[in-house]
């Protein structure tokens, strides 16, 4: 079990540096863009992609505490069940914030005329959301083992 948890953590840290690295390189590019305009679109895409990056680093450090209760043998406590539902609302701002890249998205589409774009933003900003969907699922069903557990208890 110890060896799935450290496996675990190593793979959040990997995602934990590849999002600081994506939004170093973002950020290079908004300072240091010769001919780029900062159009209304550009600013709110580059306040997006921040945001979600604030969301998403909590989401991962939410995880990171679960991943850790399921090494001490802990995963169906009452202490998980407050990690779970906070993960979930990480999620949802997370992809409620990601709806921000949208007029970014649009404003390719109208330059480049290329309408199948727009169909990639939107699946973009549909990823986050089937995300909260399942965040729900694994909710709800943390609290039904929980309860479980704890009618078990109860009966030994």
């Amino acid at each position: 079990m110890k060896l799935k948890t450290f496996v675990f953590k190593g793979v959040l840290l990997l995602l934990t540096i590849m999002l600081f690295f994506v939004t170093f390189l973002i950020t290079i590019q908004m300072v240091t863009g010769e001919k780029l305009e900062l159009t209304l679109a550009m600013q709110i895409f580059y306040g997006t992609i921040l945001l979600t990056d604030v969301f998403a680093l909590s989401a991962l450090s939410s995880v990171y505490r679960m991943v850790t209760l399921i090494g001490h043998k802990q995963a169906f406590s009452h202490q998980i069940l407050p990690l779970v539902a906070k993960l979930n609302r990480q999620l949802l701002l997370m992809s409620l914030s990601f709806c921000g890249i949208l007029p970014f998205v649009y404003q390719i589409v109208q330059n480049e005329d290329a309408p199948g774009v727009m169909i990639l933003g939107l699946m973009l900003v549909a990823i986050p959301f089937s995300l909260v969907v399942f965040g729900k699922i694994v909710e709800e069903l943390f609290k039904q083992a929980v309860n479980l557990k704890k009618e078990q208890d109860l009966t030994i």
